[in-house]
C-alpha cells in the first residue's frame, strides 16, 4: 500500500515519515508533498491508499484536498491533523468521509491506533466493494455478510455505538435486533499447546469447524470468528443472551475434550456476561486480558465474573544461594526439577500469577549471569542465537514455556562453564576456529566472541597454554597454508597473500620472511627449482601490465 503525507511544514512531514514503522501497517511506499498542488501530482504515480494531511495550509487547505479526492472517486483512507481543535473543521471533514481528526503535537500510540483502525476500515470497504462486483446473489449470502458484520463489531471497526451498529445492520440487510442481548464465548489455544505439525491456516480451519459443531451443531457458522496473536489462536463465538449457562458450560467442556482428542491441543474457554451488542468489543478485550493472565488454569472453562484470584500477599523469592550451588556442582537435573517443583507448589497454592513468574525468571537470570561473569564468559554472546532469543520471549507466557527456556539456559550455562574451565578445550576450540577462518579478516575480539570469552581473558589463557599469542598462531597457520600453495600451485604471490588472509603483499612478504627466513619467491624457487630472480621479474612485469 501507499501513503501520502501532506503538510507545508517540512520538518513535520519528515518527523511523521521517520517516526512510524510503516511496514507494520502494510505500507511499502511513503510519499510526501508540501502543498495540495504537489499532492495531486503524486496521484500520477499511483493513487495512495492512505492520506495524512494538515488542514490549514497557505496554498490550499486540507479540506480542499479531501473534496478533490472524493470528487475523483478515490476511496483512500483520510486522516487530518492540525494545531487547533475546531468543530467546523471536524464536521466538514466528517462530511467528506474522513477517518480521523488528530490535534498536534503527535501522540505516537494514538496515531498508531488511528492508522490501524483507518486501514482496517479501508480493507473492509474494499472487501465489500469486491463483493458488489460478484453480483447481488453474492451480497445476499447471509452467512458471509453476517460473519463480516460480527468481525467488524468485535474489532470495533464498526464504532461501538448502538446508532452506528443499527446503520450497519440495515445496510447489510441483516435480521438482527439492536436491542438483543448476547454472550461472548472465547476459545484460546496457546501456540505452544498445539501440535506444531499443523499449519496455522489448517489449524484455524479445523478448530473453527470443531467449535461450530460443538456450539451450533453445524460447521462454519457465521458467528464463529477466528483470529490469532503472536502467541495464541483465538475463536470468538457470539451467542444469544438467553442461552442457558449450564448448557453453555456443558458445550464448552465438550469442546475442550474434542480439541484434546482430535486436534491434540489444550483449549481454554472463557464466557462473558450477557450484554448489549455495542459492548461485545470491550468484552473481547477483557477476555483476552484474562487469558493472558492465565498461567495455571489452562485447559478448563472460566466465567468472566469469576476472574482469577491469586494469593500473592506474600511475595515469593527464589533461593539464589541454592541454585548457585546447583550450578557450581553441575546438577542440571536438580536445577530443572527444583524449578518445576517450585512452580507446581506455587500453582497448587494459587500463588503463581504472571508477576510472580516474571520475578522468578529474573532471579534465575541473576544466578546465571553472576556465574558467567565470574568465569569471564560474555552472557550476551552465549544467548544471542535465535532459539535462545525465541524461548526467552515466550518464557513469560506459561509454565511450559518457562521450563523450556530454563532447561536450555541451564544446559548452555553449565556446558560453557565446563569448557571454559578446561583451558585445553578452549585453546583447541580457538585453534579450530582459526583453521576454519584463517582467510578472513580476524581480530582478537572475533576469536574471543566465538568461545564466549572476554578478549583479555582469552589472550592470557591462550598465551599460557599455547606458548604464543593468538595473532602469532594465526600468522603461523596462514604461512603454513601459503607455503603449501607456493609449492603446489602457480598462483601469483599477490593471489597467495589474498587467499591466506593478508591485506597486502608487502605485509605478507614481511611475515613470511619473519617465519621462514626467506621471501615467498625464494621459498618457491627453492622447492621447485625455478629462478627466484626470474620469478620476481615476472611478478613485477605482471604488476606493471595490470
Amino acid at each position: 500500500m501507499r501513503c501520502l503525507l501532506i503538510d507545508d511544514d517540512i520538518p513535520t512531514v519528515e518527523v511523521l515519515r521517520d517516526m512510524m514503522d510503516w511496514h507494520k501497517f502494510g505500507i511499502a511506499q511513503v510519499m510526501t508533498a508540501h502543498n495540495i498542488q504537489d499532492a495531486k501530482l503524486c496521484f500520477e504515480a499511483g493513487i495512495p491508499d492512505l492520506i495524512i494531511c494538515d488542514i490549514e495550509m497557505p496554498r490550499g487547505s486540507g479540506l480542499e484536498m479531501i473534496k478533490w479526492v472524493r470528487d475523483n472517486q478515490c476511496d483512500c483512507a483520510f486522516i487530518f491533523f492540525t494545531c487547533h481543535e475546531s468543530f467546523e473543521f471536524a464536521s466538514t471533514a466528517i462530511s467528506y468521509s474522513a477517518d480521523s481528526y488528530l490535534v498536534k503535537p503527535f501522540d505516537k500510540p494514538k496515531l498508531e491506533a488511528v492508522l490501524h483502525k483507518s486501514l482496517e476500515t479501508l480493507k473492509q470497504k474494499r472487501l465489500l466493494g469486491e463483493y458488489s462486483k460478484l453480483g447481488e446473489t453474492w451480497l445476499k449470502n447471509k452467512d458471509l455478510v453476517e460473519k463480516s458484520f460480527w468481525r467488524d463489531v468485535l474489532n470495533a471497526i464498526i464504532p461501538p455505538r448502538p446508532d452506528m451498529i443499527q446503520v450497519e445492520i440495515r445496510k447489510r440487510e441483516l435480521s438482527l435486533s439492536i436491542d438483543g442481548k448476547y454472550t461472548l464465548f472465547l476459545v484460546s489455544v496457546a501456540k505452544t499447546e498445539s501440535d506444531r505439525e499443523w499449519e496455522d491456516s489448517t489449524f484455524h480451519y479445523a478448530l473453527s469447524n470443531l467449535s461450530s459443531e460443538a456450539m451450533f451443531k453445524r460447521p462454519n457458522h457465521d458467528r464463529v470468528i477466528a483470529y490469532q496473536t503472536d502467541n495464541r489462536f483465538y475463536h470468538a463465538i457470539i451467542l444469544d443472551g438467553e442461552t442457558d449457562l449450564d448448557s453453555l458450560k456443558t458445550h464448552g467442556e465438550r469442546l475442550i475434550g474434542l480439541c484434546k482428542q482430535y486436534l491434540k491441543c489444550v483449549a481454554t474457554c472463557y464466557i462473558s456476561e450477557e450484554m448489549d451488542i455495542s459492548k461485545l468489543a470491550g468484552a473481547k478485550t477483557e477476555l483476552e486480558r484474562l487469558d493472558e493472565s492465565n498461567l495455571i488454569f489452562r485447559g478448563s472453562l472460566h466465567f468472566l465474573k469469576d476472574a482469577f484470584r491469586y494469593d500473592t500477599k506474600d511475595q515469593y523469592m527464589l533461593d539464589i544461594d541454592l541454585f548457585t550451588m546447583y550450578f557450581v556442582q553441575k546438577e542440571k537435573v536438580q536445577i530443572v526439577n527444583r524449578l518445576k517443583k517450585e512452580l507446581e507448589t506455587l500453582a497448587g497454592q494459587n500463588k503463581l500469577d504472571p508477576k510472580t513468574l516474571h520475578s522468578i525468571r529474573e532471579d534465575f537470570h541473576q544466578v546465571v549471569y553472576a556465574l558467567l561473569a565470574r568465569n569471564n564468559i560474555q552472557a550476551h554472546r552465549l544467548f544471542e542465537d535465535e532459539v535462545a532469543e525465541r524461548l526467552f520471549q515466550k518464557s513469560d507466557n506459561s509454565v511450559f514455556d518457562f521450563m523450556k527456556w530454563a532447561h536450555l539456559i541451564t544446559e548452555k550455562t553449565i556446558q560453557t562453564i565446563d569448557e571454559t574451565r578446561q583451558s585445553e578445550g578452549v585453546v583447541e576450540r580457538v585453534k579450530r576456529f582459526i583453521h576454519e577462518n584463517y582467510n578472513q579478516d580476524l581480530s582478537r575480539e572475533d576469536v574471543a566472541a566465538n568461545v564466549f570469552l572476554t578478549p583479555d581473558y582469552l589472550a592470557k589463557t591462550f598465551k599460557s597454554e599455547a606458548g604464543c599469542t593468538i595473532k602469532e598462531y594465526l600468522n603461523d597457520f596462514r604461512i603454513k597454508v601459503a607455503k603449501q600453495m607456493l609449492i603446489e600451485s602457480a598462483a601469483s604471490i599477490s593471489h597467495v597473500a589474498m587467499e591466506t588472509g593478508f591485506d597486502s603483499i608487502s605485509y605478507f612478504s614481511t611475515v613470511f620472511k619473519k617465519v621462514t627466513g626467506e621471501t615467498p619467491n625464494a621459498y618457491r624457487a627453492k622447492h621447485n627449482g625455478s629462478d627466484p630472480y626470474r620469478q620476481t621479474a615476472n611478478e613485477n612485469s605482471t604488476s606493471r601490465r595490470r
